[in-house]
């Protein structure tokens, strides 16, 4: 009901197998090998591929240099990225690369521009193209659904995760009929795909999302988010970059000792009972109390910061352990 435009489904446990099983129902609906990507989609071997020509091809989706380790060298030239809004990126490998499947995230840190969702949209059409929208981080958060709504572009399979269970694993792969069927000529498999605590959790979430509007609620506690960060930095003069969408914030204090200050937020709040770094996944339970408490306390943070920024040796004699990871490092 809520993606009228689609006949089938397939459900999964975690959100890297929904990438590849869709990759997998696409290829064999197309016939067709090569797959152009933008965003983040996993760990597995179809999506790393991308780096076996250029370990730096997944440097803005992913991490910068990772290397495809593992990974058959037989894969290479498979999957090809492309940079959000630039269309021209898309239409070459759609002429070079014989391309059977666009798979991307509908929005994170940008929004589209000059129509590039749409113009997407008819390139695959054009071309005999699957679209494949991964929404297993924005699908619920601000839309009900998918956050493609906002957009009017309908995809051919669209991903659903984490919100989709409220933190239960359940993962969904929706589509439209005549390629989703592929998924019963290939071979698709998992004992724990029949498990029901992710379904039932799933049925139960969605029905208490709509009844409240989650959506909206989500979305109004983002504005305020956004506003009070952007508040304390300038009241500490810390440049700050925020990129955001509706639901979701990653902030960045822009200065070369940069994680060494992420380090330094974490520890310290910490302290003071938060579980902070420099993403926020807005939820409904981020109430005023909440918010108040958590920016009383970041407030200090961002003035150690600042005095850090005046003694470039501080920061070394306030933290208490190694510096973190930058982003998906973390998995190492």
């Amino acid at each position: 009901k809520i993606n009228n435009w689609a006949q089938m489904v397939r459900f999964t446990r975690t959100g890297g197998e929904a990438n590849a099983v869709a990759i997998r129902i696409a290829r064999a609906a197309t016939g067709k090998d090569n797959i152009a990507v933008c965003g983040y989609h996993g760990w597995h071997d179809w999506y790393l591929s991308s780096n076996l020509e250029n370990k730096d091809s997944l440097s803005n989706h992913l991490l910068p240099g990772l290397e495809p380790l593992g990974v058959p060298k037989s894969l290479k030239n498979t999957t090809f990225t492309f940079q959000y809004n630039k269309i021209d990126q898309v239409e070459k490998l759609i002429k070079e690369k014989n391309i059977g499947i666009i798979k991307m995230e509908v929005e994170r840190n940008f929004t589209p521009k000059n129509d590039f969702l749409k113009k997407i949209r008819n390139l695959c059409n054009i071309n005999n193209i699957v679209l494949i929208f991964d929404e297993c981080t924005t699908g619920f958060r601000t839309e009900y659904g998918g956050i493609y709504q906002k957009y009017n572009v309908i995809p051919d399979i669209i991903l659903f995760g984490k919100a989709l269970g409220n933190g239960y694993a359940i993962n969904a792969i929706v589509g439209k009929k005549e390629i989703m069927q592929e998924c019963q000529r290939t071979f698709i498999s998992s004992t724990f795909w029949t498990e029901r605590i992710g379904p039932t959790a799933a049925l139960k979430t969605i029905e208490i999302m709509k009844k409240i509007e989650s959506w909206k609620i989500i979305k109004k506690i983002s504005k305020k988010i956004k506003k009070n960060m952007k508040k304390i930095a300038n009241e500490n003069h810390l440049n700050i970059i925020i990129d955001s969408t509706p639901a979701t914030l990653n902030f960045k204090l822009d200065y070369k000792d940069w994680l060494k200050y992420k380090t330094l937020i974490t520890q310290e709040m910490l302290k003071k009972g938060f579980l902070a770094g420099s993403s926020i996944f807005v939820c409904i339970d981020h109430n005023d109390d909440i918010l108040e408490k958590y920016f009383f306390e970041l407030n200090k943070v961002f003035k150690i910061i600042s005095d850090c920024l005046n003694n470039k040796k501080l920061i070394d004699k306030k933290l208490e352990g190694p510096v973190c990871h930058s982003s998906f490092k973390r998995l190492n």
